[in-house]
C-alpha cells in the first residue's frame, strides 16, 4: 500500500503553513481514510489529505485515487459530495453536512438519533441566542436590531459566554468540544499512570500533550470572542465599531477555536469507545490522527506550544493505521459507532 500510495500522492510537511491549508476533518467511516482532511485551494478541485504511513508527513490525494484505493463507504461519498464543491470548507460546514449525512441514515441507527438530537440542540441554543443577543445589543445599540439574526448564526457555534444561555438552552458545538477535550484530557492521564509498557506511557504523553496544547489556545480564542461580544454593544452606541465590521470581525473569533479544536471530536470519541480495555490497542491509531495546528496559530492568543518537539517525539513511536493490521470491517462497523458519538 505505501508503494502504491507514492506513485499518485505527493507528501507534505507535518504542519502547514495555513489552516485551510491544513483542511477540515472530515468523520469517514472507510478505515483507510481514517484522519482524513479535506482542502480546497482557490482554484482546482477539493483534495484529500491523509495521514503518511510511519506517523511522518501527509499524503494529498484526488478523490478519484481514493476511490480506488480508500474503498469509501457510501456514507464517505455522501459526504464528499456535500463538501467538496464548497468554495470554502469550514469545520462548522463539515459538522452541518455530516449531521444531515447522518440523519438521513447513511451511518446507521444509533448515529441517525445522534444527528437528530444535535440539530434540536442546535435549534435551542440558536433560540437561546437571540434572546441573549436582543436583551444586550438592543437597549444600547436600537439600530443594531438588523444585525442580530446574522450575529445568531455567527456565533451559533461557539455562543455569547458562560451562563449566558436561558436554562433549556444546552451549550454551544464548541463550547461542548471544550469540555470533552477536558475530559479527554484527565481520562488519557489517569490511563497512563497504569500503562504496561513504556511505548504506551510515551505515546499517551504526546496525545496528552497535543489535546492540553490546543485547550490552552482554544480556550483563550474562545474568551477573546465572548469579551468582543459582551463588549461590542457600549462600542457600537459610542460610534467606535461600525455595523459593516461586527459579522466579519466576529466571523473571525469565531472561527478560531473551531479550526483549533477541528477533529478532536473523533479522537476522543475514538478513546471513549476503546473502554479502559482496549485503550491500550487504539493509542497508536489516536496518535496517528492527532490534529496538528499549522503555523497560523502561533500568531493567536494563547502560550506559545512546543509542536515541533511533539512531533519528534510522535515520530519516535511511528504510529501505523489501524487497518494495516487488517480487519477492515470490523474497524468499518466499529467507525460508524464512533459517528454516534460524535454527531
Amino acid at each position: 500500500m505505501q508503494d502504491t500510495i507514492k506513485g499518485f500522492a505527493a507528501s507534505l510537511p507535518e504542519r502547514q503553513a495555513s489552516f485551510a491549508e491544513r483542511g477540515c476533518a472530515m468523520p469517514f467511516t472507510a478505515p483507510m481514510l481514517s484522519g482524513a482532511r479535506l482542502r480546497r485551494g482557490s482554484s482546482g478541485p477539493a483534495e484529500m489529505l491523509l495521514p503518511a504511513l510511519g506517523g511522518r508527513g501527509v499524503y494529498v490525494m484526488g478523490w478519484n485515487a481514493c476511490l480506488l484505493h480508500c474503498a469509501p463507504s457510501l456514507h464517505d461519498r455522501q459526504l464528499w459530495d456535500r463538501i467538496a464543491t464548497q468554495e470554502r470548507p469550514t469545520p462548522a460546514l463539515v459538522r452541518a453536512a455530516a449531521r444531515e449525512v447522518a440523519r438521513l441514515g447513511y451511518a446507521g441507527r444509533p448515529a441517525q438519533a445522534a444527528a437528530k438530537a444535535a440539530l434540536r440542540q442546535q435549534e435551542a441554543v440558536r433560540d437561546g441566542l437571540r434572546d441573549v443577543l436582543a436583551a444586550r445589543f438592543l437597549p444600547l445599540a436600537p439600530d443594531a436590531a438588523d444585525l442580530l439574526a446574522p450575529m445568531v448564526a455567527v456565533l451559533a457555534q461557539a455562543g455569547t459566554g458562560p451562563g449566558q444561555l436561558s436554562e433549556r438552552s444546552p451549550s454551544a458545538a464548541i463550547p461542548q468540544a471544550i469540555v470533552a477535550l477536558e475530559a479527554f484530557c484527565a481520562s488519557i492521564a489517569a490511563w497512563s499512570q497504569m500503562a504496561q509498557t513504556p511505548q504506551e506511557r510515551r505515546g499517551a504523553a504526546i496525545a496528552l500533550g497535543a489535546a492540553r496544547m490546543t485547550l490552552l489556545v482554544a480556550d483563550a480564542s474562545l474568551q477573546a470572542l465572548w469579551r468582543t461580544v459582551a463588549e461590542l454593544p457600549a462600542r457600537l452606541a459610542r460610534g467606535e465599531v461600525r455595523q459593516g465590521d461586527v459579522l466579519p470581525l466576529l466571523a473571525d473569533l469565531a472561527s478560531r477555536a473551531d479550526w483549533l479544536l477541528d477533529g478532536w471530536t473523533m479522537v476522543g470519541a475514538l478513546w471513549a469507545a476503546a473502554g479502559a480495555a482496549g485503550r491500550g490497542g487504539v493509542l497508536a491509531e489516536l496518535v496517528s490522527v492527532l490534529p496538528v495546528p499549522p503555523l497560523e496559530a502561533e500568531s493567536w492568543p494563547g502560550p506559545r506550544a512546543e509542536w515541533d518537539t511533539l512531533l519528534r517525539a510522535r515520530r519516535m513511536v511511528a504510529p501505523g493505521p489501524a487497518w494495516s493490521c487488517g480487519g477492515l470491517v470490523d474497524l468499518a462497523q466499529r467507525n460508524e459507532a464512533l459517528r454516534a458519538l460524535a454527531p
